[in-house]
């Protein structure tokens, strides 16, 4: 154990269930990108996150919710990647623009988690 992991503060139990609820996100994002959707069970979504299945329902619902967490987070992250790229290159001129537009869809293409993703939601 480090030094600042022995003085850190405990989280709090909003802090907890933020972390708990994100890494219930990132397991099923990881899950869905390996198999599918439909492979997607919640005792293999626990299982990866570290977390039982009352931690899941103590932060979703049913297995609906969370897809559609998945689905709402992966176009968040999608669209601020859109909006930083667009203010990288708002004043670039046609050329400059077009060119920072297809720099983004190369990104966008070689994250295959990311087409994964949009294809299976």
């Amino acid at each position: 154990m480090s030094q600042a992991q022995r003085h850190a503060r405990p989280l709090n139990r909003s802090e907890s269930q933020v972390r708990t609820r994100a890494a219930l996100l990132d397991a099923a994002e990881a899950l869905i990108v390996e198999h599918s959707i439909p492979a997607l069970s919640l005792r293999a979504v626990c299982t990866r996150a570290g977390y039982t299945q009352g931690a899941f329902y103590s932060n979703f619902a049913d297995r609906e919710e969370l897809l559609l967490e998945v689905m709402e987070r992966n176009l968040e992250q999608k669209a601020a990647s859109l909006e930083q790229m667009l203010a990288t290159c708002g004043d670039a001129g046609l050329d400059g623009t077009l060119a920072c537009i297809l720099d983004w869809l190369d990104t966008i293409h070689h994250r295959g988690e990311w087409a994964r993703i949009a294809m299976e939601l």
